[in-house]
């Protein structure tokens, strides 16, 4: 078979993608590939947001009741003293002493997208979206989210507390 342009025929028409391209174009508008840009852009966006980023996903079960011995943990000896205290038990969950003879059990999974949050000085913060939330949980920067599950704690006036976590 030969080629009709060859011959002196007509070329053969381009397929409809190569239309821009037989009329000199470069074969994207500019529209075009600003759209597509912005289309990979935000992917890659929301690929970073959902990936852990060195932080856990917690997707197990909350462990149930958890007992925590004080001794075990000095920041826990003043009000005001919060520790991560679940030794990889269930759920991340942190202690901290509300008063004298009162606690709180506070989950540490942020309820943006379930990343183990960090404990620091002052509370606790989601190291993938930048969440604050104070030591009792309550969400007060950053990601915008709710505020960390709580759980009731019972202390034995001794050195031991129960968190009831759910199962």
């Amino acid at each position: 078979m030969q080629d009709s342009h060859a011959t002196g025929g007509t070329p053969p028409a381009p397929p409809a993608a190569c239309a821009a391209c037989a009329r000199g174009g470069a074969g994207v508008d500019r529209r075009a590939f600003l759209s597509a840009a912005t289309l990979v852009a935000v992917a890659a966006l929301l690929e970073a947001c959902s990936a852990p980023g060195g932080a856990a996903f917690f997707t197990g079960p909350l462990g149930g009741q958890l007992t925590v011995k004080l001794s075990s943990f000095p920041a826990l000896a003043a009000v005001g003293g919060l520790a991560r205290v679940d030794g990889g038990s269930g759920a991340p969950t942190a202690l901290v002493r509300t008063g004298a003879s009162t606690f709180l059990g506070v989950s540490m999974i942020c309820t943006h997208q379930g990343a183990t949050v960090n404990v620091v000085s002052n509370g606790f913060l989601c190291p993938n979206h930048g969440a604050e939330y104070t030591a009792t949980g309550v969400w007060r920067g950053g990601q915008p989210t709710t505020s960390l599950a709580t759980y009731g704690a019972t202390f034995d006036g001794v050195d031991t507390v129960t968190i009831a976590r759910p199962a």
